[in-house]
This record gives structure tokens, sequence and C-alpha cells, in this order.
């Protein structure tokens, strides 16, 4: 790592002194608080026996202030952080934990209750020793009650696979992604890979200090990274929603108008959610003065979006999305509801973050026509190479081959199949594999396959990727019995012990045999008519 990159420091958060760092229901926090209370989960951090590129697992149940100041902690005590999805179930869970080498694991109170009981046998068992954890109050602090069962043990018959301490030292965090093995593939990115994306985007979005950025993603996705570290190098204002705000349309958009971001960066289900929400005759789903449930995380009631205005109350300046493709008709709407917002389509994997991006051109919005990835990032050396290996050199069509310090190992053959044109622009054509984007995840079908056919039940199992009129990408499972047709609703029920809901898929039908091809190959093709 250059000694020019950039990368989180306590002296830097404390730089910006009384400015308003974390915004959400918990009140506002000024960034000398959250270095104040980053810094004093640092210290418990080593009280457990934390070091330096130790890997360390980070969950929150709410998503609360809890989790932006337990990464800053990890960061700020140069360990790596590994974020785990909270609804995905502990066992998946637990199986991150080991596979990384954890030497503890971070919790929000919520977490402590929900998960942990679970989580943490998963977790011991195969370790031969209890997993050391700290439980952060929904403010990031340490909780009074929460005493530490153990100190950060290591062990090398332990040790992740990818385990390297000099490198380590420069990692910041190690996300995981859908493998074909069956089990999630470790990405881990450096600090030189995130300085050269967050100040790439700081330029493109002018994100200055008077900025605030809605905390949109989960930690497990490379674009909550942009909220968190961008914020925090720039001095902006991290507004931060609950879970359940995040999870419905009305709710969302209420929090949405409530902590009036100036930037946001999600996928395009994220901006369907507001949309929805934005239509005519829609509600807010909690009205507090007609839901005694409802609490003021939920937002206020909405009476513009209830007459279909056709704006929230405080629309952004500028709108990122990546993750999927955005439907035209969709992104014309969003185009229209908020008329002068910056629009730009980013794309590329976990394994390189963005590298290509499009600004998009409002004139060209039609609701129909295909919107380009753009062109590559600067720091971005994109290639499209054909089926022998060999570069393509001017318009066609390929695999896209991405190098620079963003791309894992330094080059990263993605698997996109990506054309590109006379006039320069690249167009995203689907995958070389069967990787899709769901909901913004990635998700390869072959891991639910292997799942599936490690039910008792199942025989045989095939999973396609369907588009459904609303909810775009879903997964459609085919099972072949064992012993004539099993319960298709059980094996939902029994995916969903194992599996996070994103790889559930939405139908499971059962069949007296899969189709084939000539070649003795499931005919994926005869599956999805």
């Amino acid at each position: 790592m250059s000694a020019t990159t950039w990368r989180l420091t306590a002296d830097g958060l404390s730089a910006h002194g009384d400015r308003l760092a974390l915004d959400g229901v918990r009140g506002p926090v000024s960034y000398r608080e959250l270095a104040a209370r980053a810094l004093a989960v640092s210290s418990a951090l080593a009280d457990l026996g934390v070091q330096r590129g130790d890997r360390i697992g980070l969950v929150s149940a709410q998503r609360a202030y809890d989790e932006p100041v337990a990464l800053a902690a990890v960061l700020l005590a140069g360990a790596v952080a590994v974020p785990l999805d909270a609804a995905s179930p502990p066992r998946r869970q637990s199986a991150i934990l080991r596979s990384s080498g954890c030497v503890a694991l971070i919790h929000d109170d919520a977490g402590a209750h929900a998960l942990l009981p679970a989580l943490q046998p998963a977790v011991d068992a195969p370790l031969d020793r209890p997993l050391a954890h700290l439980e952060l109050d929904p403010d990031g602090r340490p909780s009074r009650d929460a005493s530490p069962r153990a100190r950060a043990h290591r062990d090398d018959r332990h040790a992740p696979a990818d385990a390297d301490p000099a490198r380590d030292a420069e990692v910041a965090c190690v996300l995981h992604t859908s493998g074909s093995t069956g089990t999630p593939k470790a990405v881990p990115i450096g600090w030189e890979a995130h300085d050269a994306f967050v100040s790439w985007m700081m330029a493109l979005t002018d994100l200055g200090a008077g900025d605030r950025i809605l905390r949109a993603a989960e930690l497990t996705f490379d674009l909550a990274w942009f909220d968190h570290l961008a914020a925090w190098r720039a001095g902006a204002a991290l507004c931060t929603a609950s879970r359940r705000e995040m999870a419905a349309a009305g709710a969302l958009l209420a929090a949405v108008d409530r902590l009036r971001p100036s930037i946001i960066y999600g996928v395009p289900s994220l901006f369907a959610k507001l949309l929805t929400a934005l239509a005519p005759g829609a509600r807010a789903e909690h009205d507090p003065r007609t839901d005694p449930d409802a609490s003021a995380a939920s937002g206020a009631f909405l009476p513009a979006t209830e007459s279909g205005s056709g704006r929230w109350h405080s629309a952004p300046r500028v709108i990122c999305f990546a993750g999927e493709v955005f439907p035209p008709p969709l992104l014309a709407e969003l185009a229209r509801r908020a008329p002068e917002a910056r629009l730009f389509n980013l794309f590329g994997p976990t394994e390189t973050n963005v590298c290509t991006f499009h600004a998009v051109d409002r004139g060209r919005l039609d609701g129909t026509s295909e919107l380009p990835i753009g062109v590559p990032c600067p720091y971005a050396d994109c290639r499209l190479v054909d089926e022998q290996g060999r570069t393509i050199e001017g318009p066609g069509v390929g695999e896209l081959v991405v190098r620079g310090p963003t791309a894992l190992g330094g080059e990263h053959a993605t698997r996109d199949c990506v054309e590109r044109r006379a006039d320069g622009l690249w167009y995203f054509r689907g995958r070389m594999d069967r990787v899709v984007k769901i909901r913004g995840y990635r998700v390869d079908p072959t891991e639910v396959e292997l799942a599936l056919v490690q039910l008792a039940e199942v025989r045989e199992a095939a999973v396609i990727v369907v588009e459904h009129p609303r909810l775009g990408a879903e997964l459609a499972g085919f099972v072949v019995g064992r012993r004539g047709p099993p319960n298709v609703r059980q094996l939902r029920q029994r995916l969903s012990d194992s599996l996070p809901p994103y790889l559930v898929p939405r139908t499971i039908a059962a069949l007296g045999e899969l189709p084939r091809t000539t070649t003795g190959k499931i005919d994926y093709r005869a599956l999805g008519s």
C-alpha cells in the first residue's frame, strides 16, 4: 500500500470536529463523538486480545448506530471487518465466521437475543473454544451488562485458507458472495481498492462536508462501503434508517423524507420501493395518528404521498444505482419523480467494485431503450476477450476482464458478457456462467441446487431465474423426489434454515424427471419455458 493511500484514522474522524457524523432516530452524533465511541470500542477489542490484521465479525439485527460505530472501531484498530447478514441463518453466519478465521464477533443487544443462542454453539464447537464477542447498545457503546465470554484466540488449524498476515494488515474487509461450491466465496478488499473507488466517487458526485448520504445497502454489499468511507472521509453526514424502515415502501419513503439525504447509492429495487410509495393513492405503512404501534422510527404520515404528488419531499441531488439492471420504465419514472437529481448507472462485481459507469442522459430516457453500463472508470483497465482469451479491439462482444487497484488479485475475469459498440459505450449482455443478481445480491443457482439435493427427500434439483413482473429476478426450483413427489412447502421451509431469504426459491415444483439435452445435461431452457 502506498504511503499516500487513504485509510480511516481517529485523527481523521476527530478533525471533522462538531460536524454531523450520524443522523437517525437515535439523534445527531458529531464526528468528535463518533471518534470517541469508536475508540472506546477499539479499546474493548484490545482488552479482548484483538490485534492488527485480525478478522472481526460484525452483525447488527436492528441496524442502529452500533453498526457504523463497530465498523469504525474495527478499522481504527487495524483489524479486518467481516460483515454478516443479520437475515441469514445462523448456520451460514457461523460458516463465514469459521472460514474467515474470525477471532471475535461484535453484535448489537438485539443480536444477542436473536442470533447468539444459535450462532455461538455452531461456531464454538468446530473451533474447540468459545468465540470472543462484544455487545454494543443501539448508540454504539459497549453494553454494561455484556461481559466478554472469552479472549480472542488464534489457532493455525482454523486460519482462513486465504490468510496472509502481511496482506491482511492492508485489508479493510472481507465480503462474501454466493459460490458455486455451495459455500460463500470470500472477497478480501484492501485499503488501496477503497481509496481508488471512494476518491473517484467523491469527485463524480461532488461530495462535500455539507452532504447527507443515506446508509442504504447492508455492510455485506460493497455499495455500503461508499456510504461509510466517503462520508467519513469528506466529513459528510451518514443518515441511518432502521431495518424496519428499509423493509417497506411507505416506511422507507417516510425515512428518506425525514433524513433528507442529498446522495443515495442503492440497488434498483430500493428505488422501485420508493416509487411504489410515491404512486397515486399510496400510504405510509404506519400512520402515527391511527396506528398506536407505530414508533417514531416509522416516520411521519405523508399526505403528499397519498395525493400522488410525483415527488418526495426532499429529493436527493445525486442518485447512483448498481447491482442489477434497472428496468427502463422504472428508471424513467424515477427521473420524473426526482427531476433535479443527477443519475449514474454503476457496474461491476464485488471482485472489482465499480469498473464502468454511465451518466444518465435524461433526454434519452424513453422508458424502453436499454441503458448502457457506460465506459471504464479511470482506475479500471477494462478489456473484452473472446473464447480463446484474445483481446477484442474495437466493437465486439466478449468477457469483461478488469485490471487495476480495485480488482481482486490485480486482474479479474468477471464472467460478464459485455458488448462494446462503435460509439465507445459498453452494454451488459448477461452472465457467461449462471451467476445472477437478485435484489442486488449476487446469486449462484448452483448453491441452491446443492442445498436442495442435500435434503433427504430430493434426488435431483435444478434452479433457474425467472422474471417477476413487479419483483424482478426471482429463483424457481424444480425437484425430483426419491420416493415420489416431496412436499415442496416443507422444502422451502427447510431451505430457509440454511440459506438467506434471497437464496430460497420463490416457487418449487416437483417433477417426475428433469428435462435433459441430447448430451445428458439438464435442459434449463426447457425448464424456463
